[in-house]
C-alpha cells in the first residue's frame, strides 16, 4: 500500500508540473501583462512658507483619511519642529486620490521637486498565478486520493501532512498575490514638506542670535579641548629644547 501511495504521489507531481489553467481564468500574454501590471510610486517636495508646514501636514493627512472612495491609507507620517520645520507623509491610494493629494500639496507652497517611478510586476504576478494554479491542482488531486478506499493509517497520516503543507503554501501565495494587486491598483505617494527658502529677511538673523550662546560655549569648549591636546606636546617640546641646549653647551666646551 505504501508503494502504491508513492506511485500516486509521483503521478500527482508530474501532473502539477504541466501548465494548468483553472476555470474562469484567462491566460495573459507578456505584452498585455507589461501594459497592465505596472506599479507607480510618486514623490513630491513642497517648500512651504513659515508657519505653514504643520497646517499643510495636518490637512493632507486629514484629506487622505477622509478619502474612502479611493482607499487612501497613510502608511507613515512624521512632523519635526525646530529651526526648520519639516514633515513627511507616505501614503497609498488609487490614481484619482493621488491626483487630488498632489494638487492639494502643490497649492500649499512652492513645488521644489516631483518624480514618478514605475515598476513592472508582470513577471512576479505571472509566476504567482502559476504557483497558485499548481497548488490548487495538487490540492484537488490529494483530496481525490484521500477519498480512495483501502488506505492504511500510515498513508492517511502522510496525506494529511501533505494536505496541511499545501494549504499553508496556498495561503502564503494568496497573500503574496493580494500584496501584488495592491501595489498595482494603489499608487504610493511620498510628500516631503519643509520651510527653508520661503523665509523672511530677519529669520536667519534671529536664528543666529538664538544660537549665539550655544555657539559661544561650543567655541570655548573647542579651545579647552585643543589646549588639553597641546599641553603634552608643549611639555615634550620644552624638554627636547632643554636637552638640546645642554648637549650644545657640552659640545662647545670641548
Amino acid at each position: 500500500m505504501n508503494r502504491l501511495l508513492l506511485v500516486l504521489c509521483a503521478l500527482l507531481l508530474a501532473a502539477c508540473s504541466s501548465k494548468v489553467t483553472p476555470a474562469g481564468s484567462k491566460a495573459v500574454s507578456p505584452a498585455d501583462a507589461r501594459d497592465k501590471f505596472l506599479a507607480y510610486e510618486h514623490g513630491i517636495t513642497i517648500d512651504a512658507a513659515e508657519g505653514k508646514v504643520k497646517p499643510l501636514f495636518r490637512q493632507l493627512v486629514a484629506a487622505c483619511e477622509a478619502d474612502r472612495d479611493n482607499h487612501c491609507t497613510v502608511l507613515n507620517s512624521s512632523l519635526e519642529a525646530g529651526r526648520y520645520d519639516s514633515a513627511n507623509i507616505r501614503l497609498r491610494a488609487k490614481a484619482p486620490g493621488i491626483n487630488k493629494l498632489l494638487a492639494l500639496a502643490a497649492a500649499g507652497g512652492e513645488l521644489a521637486r516631483q518624480d514618478t517611478r514605475v515598476e513592472d510586476l508582470a513577471r512576479p504576478v505571472a509566476d504567482n498565478v502559476k504557483r497558485l494554479e499548481m497548488l490548487r491542482a495538487y490540492q484537488q488531486k490529494l483530496s481525490e486520493l484521500n477519498r480512495r478506499p483501502g488506505l492504511d493509517a500510515d498513508a492517511l497520516i502522510k496525506l494529511a501532512k501533505e494536505q496541511a503543507s499545501v494549504q499553508s503554501d496556498l495561503e502564503t501565495a494568496a497573500g503574496e498575490n493580494a500584496h501584488l494587486m495592491d501595489r498595482i491598483n494603489l499608487d504610493i505617494l511620498t510628500i516631503t514638506i519643509y520651510s527653508r527658502h520661503q523665509q523672511s529677511f530677519w529669520t536667519p538673523i534671529r536664528d543666529a542670535l538664538v544660537a549665539f550662546g550655544g555657539n559661544l560655549s561650543s567655541g570655548i569648549a573647542g579651545l579647552v579641548t585643543g589646549l588639553a591636546y597641546m599641553l603634552p606636546w608643549l611639555f615634550a617640546l620644552a624638554v627636547a629644547v632643554w636637552l638640546g641646549r645642554r648637549l650644545w653647551r657640552k659640545v662647545r666646551s670641548r
